[in-house]
């Protein structure tokens, strides 16, 4: 699950848009996952483990605000949204439903195993909704049309387009980890990434008449 893998490092799945028409076979297929996750809970080196606890309280206390903010504004928590055991910083993977764009859950990036699931009707909609968000790291689109992939990679405002593939960027790409919007600091990866030791300076000469 994206949204509950490595933290910060490699980022997480944050929203989840689904067309209607398969959204709640999605969500049946999504739910099941994740509550395996929660079966699969424990420290980073035991066996078969797939979901670990937070680093530290203040973590865990800053995690758990994002989801009470979604209680808070009236988000569905779908699953989980509350503490794992009494032992350790593990939060239940968290998946919400019917949220709206301007919950804080939508807005900021919270990397951490909390998920947003939104149902969308057209093409136009999801579009407004994904580039409606202060950050643009990443997207992946998941589609069999192909023009339908390449208009929306043309429009969605984030630094790096997946599409039918996972997050895998290419070394030698320019803007593989960077992101719109407040998302990152500058670029990385690629010919851009050198522009970062540069400083750019314009120098103007008056060739013609002395002023």
């Amino acid at each position: 699950m994206g949204s509950t893998q490595d933290v910060l490092q490699h980022g997480c799945v944050i929203l989840v848009m689904k067309q209607e028409g398969i959204y709640d076979k999605f969500l049946e297929g999504f739910t099941q996952a994740t509550q395996g996750l929660m079966k699969a809970a424990g420290g980073p080196f035991e066996e078969g483990v797939q979901h670990g606890p937070q680093v530290s309280q203040t973590q865990f206390d800053w995690v758990m605000g994002y989801i009470s903010s979604g209680k808070l504004e009236g988000t569905k928590v779908h699953v989980g949204g509350e503490r794992e055991g009494e032992q350790g910083y593990f939060i239940k993977p968290t998946v919400f439903v019917d949220a709206k764009p301007d919950m804080k859950i939508m807005q900021e990036e919270v990397f951490r195993p909390v998920c947003s699931i939104v149902k969308f009707k057209t093409e136009e909609e999801v579009m407004e909704l994904a580039n409606d968000m202060m950050y643009g790291p990443a997207a992946n689109i998941l589609t069999k049309n192909t023009g339908h992939a390449v208009r929306m990679a043309n429009v969605l405002e984030a630094g790096s387009i997946f599409v039918n593939c996972a997050s895998a960027p290419e070394i030698g790409l320019p803007f593989s980890l960077c992101g719109y919007k407040q998302s990152s600091l500058g670029r990385e990866m690629g010919e851009a990434a050198l522009y970062t030791y540069t400083q750019l300076k314009a120098v103007h000469v008056n060739i013609g008449q002395v002023l």
